[in-house]
């Protein structure tokens, strides 16, 4: 199935590429060998790197194999299917989705394992899902954090012939987002929840993000430890009511997977252990880059930025000041602004800056006098990559020479 996405044509749709591409189906386009600086892409383009992404995804692989952890990837970070594929392929144990509408998406590209890291109180939703998981190829798991969620859930399964739906209890923080504070409740609920044969037990998890500060020191990394305790105590309450395998315990662990696998490794019993983490697959420039654990080795062991955003110098109205053609539009600006690493003008070579702000179209590039000229092409890293992709319908990835070697389609 996922073949089927080279067939098909680029068109004014896809953002950045050139315009003697229109028409042309991705695997024609690919085999005329496109070069991102001089096959007439335009400008503003945000591409993928090979070497990169392969890292990662290998690196993440060995890390959680080495540590007897499975790996679920938060697959809303790109949406690709594609991307996802070369995930499963590395070893992942399925994939997590943020959403029924995500996870339907890559239930239609025949993916069969995925963690919904939500509650679900739609009811057709929920219906659909009870009906998929009667086939035993496929397991859907969401998450119910109270008793409203669950008897929602009931009644819609109500007249659902033979429904199973798989359940995680979200285990949450004061002040934080959604998930159970008190565990007495918890085990009401599961309490309730397990005279229901419909509904399958699988176990616990959480998001260890939503802690206020956290941080690899004092304060920080004591509260976050505190809340992955909380999941692991969670999942002694829970634990006698699973009758389908171990006890699931699960994070997200995108900048804490190690502290996770700690934490969670503390429970007693026999139990797999999954992370969610997303963000790895393409990593960032700064958001990540300061707090994952890899952060401070001066090893092959890194992950590495694969996502940059190239544009080109409109104008220079001011000797420190250039004008990008990129903005909000283009690159996601949440947490950070892009930060630029590179620059071409006939030759690659490295570029150091600061993007003061962005407009909707415009990025405000704080320059050193007569280091860029207009027309010259900037490429930025990106902090924060989830806001980055649902911008763009089709990403080029290309080698470390800036052939582009393929593209990957998003769905947002």
């Amino acid at each position: 199935m996922l073949n089927a996405l080279s067939k098909i044509e680029i068109c004014s749709s896809h953002k950045g590429f050139p315009l003697a591409a229109n028409g042309q189906p991705v695997e024609e386009f690919l085999k005329t060998k496109p070069n991102l600086f001089i096959s007439g892409f335009q400008f503003p383009v945000l591409i993928l790197r090979e070497s990169a992404l392969h890292h990662n995804i290998e690196r993440m692989a060995k890390y959680c194999e080495g540590f007897g952890v499975l790996l679920a990837p938060h697959a809303k970070t790109p949406m690709s299917p594609q991307l996802a594929k070369r995930q499963l392929d590395a070893g992942s144990w399925g994939i997590t989705t943020a959403n029924f509408t995500q996870a339907n998406v890559f239930l239609d590209y025949g993916f069969k394992r995925i963690i919904i890291a939500n509650q679900i109180v739609e009811k057709t939703s929920i219906r659909e899902i009870a009906k998929r998981n009667f086939n035993d190829e496929t397991e859907i798991i969401f998450y119910i954090d109270s008793f409203e969620g669950y008897e929602i859930a009931l009644d819609a399964i109500v007249a659902v012939k033979n429904a199973r739906l798989h359940v995680l209890f979200e285990i949450g923080i004061n002040s934080g987002r959604s998930g159970i504070r008190d565990l007495s409740l918890l085990a009401k609920i599961v309490k309730k929840m397990s005279k229901e044969p419909k509904f399958i037990i699988r176990g616990v998890s959480g998001f260890e993000g939503v802690v206020p500060d956290a941080d690899r020191s004092g304060n920080g990394i004591n509260n976050l430890r505190s809340f992955l305790q909380k999941i692991v105590t969670a999942a002694e309450v829970v634990a006698p009511f699973v009758k389908k395998g171990k006890i699931i315990i699960t994070a997200g662990g995108s900048s804490f997977f190690d502290t996770v696998i700690e934490e969670f490794k503390k429970y007693k019993g026999d139990s797999v252990i999954i992370l969610r983490s997303g963000g790895y697959i393409t990593h960032d420039h700064v958001l990540y880059e300061t707090a994952y654990p890899f952060a401070q080795s001066k090893t092959k062991d890194r992950f590495i930025p694969a996502l940059e955003i190239w544009s080109q110098v409109l104008s220079i109205p001011e000797p420190k000041l250039a004008i990008l053609n990129f903005g909000k539009r283009d690159a996601g600006n949440d947490l950070h602004n892009p930060v630029p690493v590179k620059r071409f003008e006939k030759k690659l070579s490295t570029f150091k800056g600061v993007v003061l702000k962005l407009n909707d179209q415009h990025a405000y590039l704080k320059i050193s006098p007569k280091s860029l000229s207009v027309g010259d092409l900037v490429g930025c890293g990106i902090s924060h990559p989830c806001t980055s992709f649902d911008k763009w319908k089709l990403i080029p990835i290309v080698n470390d020479r800036y052939e582009v070697i393929d593209c990957v389609h998003t769905f947002f």
